[in-house]
């Protein structure tokens, strides 16, 4: 997977695109058994009149991404995402439109295949506030096919959705170089179904996709080419890496002797390699 180049953002010692003064990557996997609740708003706009209805479906998840992060080691201070992609597979929802006394309702089904959310080329980054990434107005895009079966319409085709949605990530430090990702939030968006395709008498169809991926996490390991002990990349273990290791002193993020906190036996080891 190739990172795609970012375009400038701010953020503390972050230099967008490569690897950085002070980085460390991370590959991350959606762990297997991940879902995430779809609901789709649908509304028709007709000769007659406008009726709306709603319905979820809970799909499973794959999917992965690329971070960097900056500095080396937990806690951080920047995230980066070159690469984000999220496949939610097939669903299928169904609606009532129209609901009249005695007449009843118009039905609708519509099933969405491949449905495909992923960033855009450049990414994203920004800073962290504790272990929260937020990054306003990423650049997604969202695809996938479409079957649309009912009393009003018949049609199908596929869609691609450019457009900027919020997204944000806790970044959990696990024992070791191991992070999570997980209590993902995605912003609501929308589109519109193909004016073109649809019948006479119905002059638009909009679909409100709300994304919910609180039963969705991703796994990663931290790579770094910096010496043990050398956290801020800079070529020496000095006064610069004990501030970090002090900063991450009770969790994982600078643990040395590999027992999953940081604590005074990694301050041992820490000044045992002390110098350029």
């Amino acid at each position: 997977m190739k990172s795609a180049l970012l375009a400038a953002v701010t953020a503390p010692s972050l230099l967008f695109g490569s690897i950085a003064f002070g980085q460390s990557t991370a590959e991350f996997e959606v762990i297997e058994g991940s879902t995430a609740g779809l609901t789709l708003t649908v509304t028709i706009d007709t000769s007659i009149g406008t009726s709306s209805d709603v319905d979820t479906t809970v799909q499973q998840v794959t999917g992965f991404a690329n971070a960097n992060f900056d500095p080396a080691v937990p806690p951080f201070l920047a995230m980066e995402l070159p690469e984000l992609e999220f496949n939610l597979g097939t669903g299928d929802v169904s609606y009532d439109l129209f609901c009249l006394p005695i007449f009843g309702c118009q039905t609708l089904d519509i099933t969405v295949s491949d449905f495909i959310i992923r960033l855009d080329k450049g990414g994203v980054a920004a800073p962290l506030k504790g272990d929260f990434a937020f990054f306003p107005d990423a650049p997604f895009v969202s695809s996938f096919n479409y079957s649309v079966s009912g009393d009003l319409v018949n049609i199908e085709g596929s869609n691609v959705v450019p457009d900027f949605y919020s997204f944000g990530t806790d970044v959990i430090p696990l024992k070791g170089n191991d992070l999570l990702l997980d209590n993902l939030l995605l912003q609501t968006f929308s589109f519109e179904l193909d004016p073109a395709d649809l019948p006479v008498g119905v002059n638009n169809v909009t679909i409100e996709a709300q994304v919910d991926l609180s039963g969705t996490a991703l796994f990663g390991t931290l790579e770094s080419s910096c010496s043990p002990g050398d956290f801020n990349c800079d070529g020496c273990v000095d006064g610069g890496d004990l501030g970090i290791l002090l900063a991450a002193w009770g969790t994982p993020g600078s643990d040395l002797s590999g027992d999953g906190s940081t604590d005074g036996a990694d301050l041992g080891i820490f000044l045992s390699l002390w110098g350029c």
